[in-house]
Parts: C-alpha cells; structure tokens; sequence
C-alpha cells in the first residue's frame, strides 16, 4: 500500500515541480528579479497566517483519519465550523498586520496583498479537507487537488506571458482563481469519497485538539525553519535580492521532490499500521532510500548548476549559484528529517518531532540574525543548513531512543532496499513488510 501511494504522490508531485519550475521560469523572464520578489511579498503571508490559525488541525485530521475512520463525519463538519469561525478572525488580524510586516513596497504592492488576503479562509478549509483525504489515503485525489492549482497556475502563466500581460497583479489574480478551484475540487471529492453527514462533534473536536496542539508548537517552528529567512528579508531586503533567492529556493526544491511524496504517504501508513514492528520496518526503510535518491539526483545538478541558471534564468541569476548549492544540502538535511518526523508523527509521537523542530528553529534564529545582516542571502541559505542538520540529529535520536533502534542499524545500506522488479514499475516494491530487511 505505501509503495503505490508513493508512486501517487511522486507522480503528482513530479508534475507539480515541473509546472512549478516553467511558472518560476516565465515569471523571472516577464518581471525579473525585482517584479519576482515583489510578488513573493504579495503571496507569502496569508499562507503563513492560515497555517498559524490552524492549530495543528490538519496534521490531526490525518492521523485521525486514518486511525479511527468513523470519525470523519464529525471531522469534516467541525473544519466547516472552524474555517468559518477562526478564518474570519484571522483575517481581520491580517488586515491589522500585513501592511507593517511587508516592509516598505509601493502602493500596487500593497493593495495586492490586501486583495490576496482573502484567501485565508480558502487556505484553511483546503487544508483541512485535504488532510480528510490524506487520512483516509485516497491519495489519488488528493493529487488531482494538488495539481489542479498548478494547472490553473501554469495555463494563465502562458497564457498571460504570450500576451505580454503577465505582471505582479495578473499572477496575483492567477493564484485566487487557482486556489478558489481547489478547494471547491476538495469538497466535491470529500463529499464523493467519504460522504460526510453533517454531524459537529465535540468529543471529536476535543480529539483533534489534543493531538493538534501537541503538534502546534512544531508547526510554528516549521514556520520558523521553512519562512523565518523570507521573513526577514522581506523585511529588510530589496526586492531584487528575494527575487533571486527566491528562485534558489524553487530549483531546491526539485531535489526534495521524492522526500515530500514519501513523507505524505508514510505518515498515515505507519498511523494505521498495526504491528509496530511493521511500521518501524517501514520508517527506516523510507529514510535510507530517501537519503540515497536524493544524493543522486544533488550530485549532477550541484555540478551544472552555473550552467543552469545561465540558460534557463539568464546571465543576472548566475550570481546565485553557491545559494542555490547551499539550498540543495539543506534539501537533503531536510528530506532525511522529514522521513524521520512523518514516522514520529504516525507513531503517535507528534511531541518528539515538535522537540526537533524546535531545536531546529532556535538554531534558525540565532544562524539568520547572525549571518542574514553580514552575508545577506548565502547568510540565509547557510542558516537553512544548520537549523535543518539540527532537526534530523535530533529526530533521529528521538526515534532511536523510543524505537530503541541502533544508529548503524537504521542507516546501514542494504541491498534489500534495491529495487527488484521491473524498471517500468519503478521499484517502490521496497516498500513491502514481506521484503527481507538484509
């Protein structure tokens, strides 16, 4: 089951990172790199401010969902209640705040996040009727809701760019419309998957609360450790210099493809697993593929990596190549910290993953006031490294300690987690509880 839910997610996500990599493209080539950061300003914070706003709720409704799928009925009529409740709250506070938290950009800018703000409501309920999904592992769903986005995204972009009529406010507009039809595709395919009776429930409520919460402080230091660097430089930064790191954080990102469609898949696989052994059996394995696919994939894009960037961005993005090298060894840090923190997660251990994040997001802190003010976005992309080194070592020593597994144990290479059926089926029989573990 995990095997084919991660050739799902890969798929899915594989076609997100395509689409993701020609928007990128067609949005440094029509605004450079000053229209880029710009509308990265726009677009950052309501996702910070929905992701705030919801308690840890959608990593609850995963493992809910999973564990005790009875319980959807009750799930899915509180994150209704809930959007609209804490999402217009939300938004009032976004309205106070986001003109002082972007800096001092021009009068388009700012009338530009304003309009964007409103997505906030949108992103919660999206967030929550995916994770109903993700839960119950109907995961083919879920990436036609991912893909949906980008597709919306991806067509207007050249539509608009072969038109000359792709600016900051046309891309904005771009991404309402593309989150507006996610979350209506989310509700059509909750209602058609799992139909949900409409049936609020305290109890459940309470439930999801209990493991939210234990959660939410890891999920506000993965709001440090994955947007404290943009923060900041938003902040304080031209919007030149965002543009540019901006576009090393998008080619970095293709190196963590593979991780983000485990880690998705693992968590509710090891939550609804009912042997531990299994589900241990299952973690390790997922780690130490992970890590080695990464390498590969790092290894020629580290070596190209100039070259890349001049063809593909143009001579002005040359000068962001060692950021770029940097962000793709924090990839890799990151990936293997993810695989650890999903299990964590699905183990029903959501307190020892917030522990590594953290310590991860105290080390981000220190690293960007530090090294963000004298080394501007290298500083940021060095810190990136070290808050994410801290994360796997010690979700690692988390894991270890509660599964009480030995270090070499679980890293070792085996030549069980190689592949043994046809390449057209990609390998992903690795996988299998019935695979000897070497």
């Amino acid at each position: 089951m995990l095997g084919r839910n991660v050739r799902l997610i890969f798929s899915t996500n594989f076609l997100m990172l395509s689409s993701g990599v020609v928007t990128s493209l067609l949005s440094a080539w029509a605004l450079g790199p000053t229209g880029r950061g710009d509308l990265i300003v726009v677009l950052m914070w309501p996702a910070i401010f929905s992701m705030t706003a919801q308690i840890g709720l959608p990593q609850a409704y995963r493992f809910w969902t999973a564990k005790r799928p009875e319980c959807v009925n009750g799930l899915y009529s509180n994150a209704i209640l809930f959007t609209l409740v804490v999402g217009l709250v939300t938004l009032v506070f976004a309205e106070l705040l986001i003109p002082h938290l972007i800096g001092h950009r021009s009068p388009e800018v700012l009338r530009l996040a304003r309009i964007y703000m409103l997505t906030i409501p949108v992103l919660m309920l999206t967030d929550l009727t995916r994770s109903l999904l993700e839960g119950a592992r109907r995961f083919t769903w879920v990436g036609v809701l991912r893909l949906i986005l980008f597709a919306v995204q991806l067509v207007s972009y050249i539509a608009l760019w072969s038109m000359k009529r792709l600016t900051v406010a046309t891309a904005t507009y771009t991404m309402v419309v593309a989150l507006t039809a996610s979350l209506i595709l989310s509700l059509i395919a909750v209602w058609r998957e799992l139909k949900p009776s409409w049936e609020p429930s305290m109890a459940d409520l309470r439930m999801s609360l209990r493991y939210g919460i234990r959660d939410y402080p890891g999920v506000l230091t993965d709001f440090v450790n994955w947007r404290l660097d943009l923060i900041l430089l938003v902040g304080f930064a031209s919007s030149a210099s965002i543009g540019l790191y901006v576009v090393a954080l998008r080619l970095a990102d293709i190196t963590s493809v593979f991780c983000s469609s485990v880690c998705d898949a693992l968590m509710p696989e090891v939550a609804a697993s009912e042997e531990n052994e299994r589900a241990t059996l299952m973690l390790t394995r997922s780690l130490r593929v992970t890590t080695f696919a990464h390498v590969l994939v790092l290894i020629p894009l580290w070596i190209l990596a100039p070259f890349i960037l001049s063809f593909a961005y143009g001579q002005s993005f040359v000068g962001v190549t060692q950021v770029w090298r940097l962000l793709m060894l924090a990839s890799l840090v990151w990936s293997a910290g993810a695989v650890v923190i999903s299990g964590l997660n699905g183990l029903g251990h959501p307190g020892l993953s917030t522990i590594a994040r953290v310590f991860a997001a105290v080390v981000m802190v220190v690293t960007l006031l530090s090294w963000l003010p004298t080394r501007g976005i290298e500083g940021a992309a060095l810190a990136n490294l070290s808050s994410y080194s801290t994360m796997f070592v010690v979700a690692l020593i988390c894991l270890l300690w509660r599964r009480k597994l030995g270090l070499w144990e679980t890293i070792r290479p085996r030549w069980a987690d190689i592949p043994r059926i046809p390449m057209e089926r990609l390998g992903w029989d690795m996988f299998s509880s019935r695979s000897a573990e070497g």
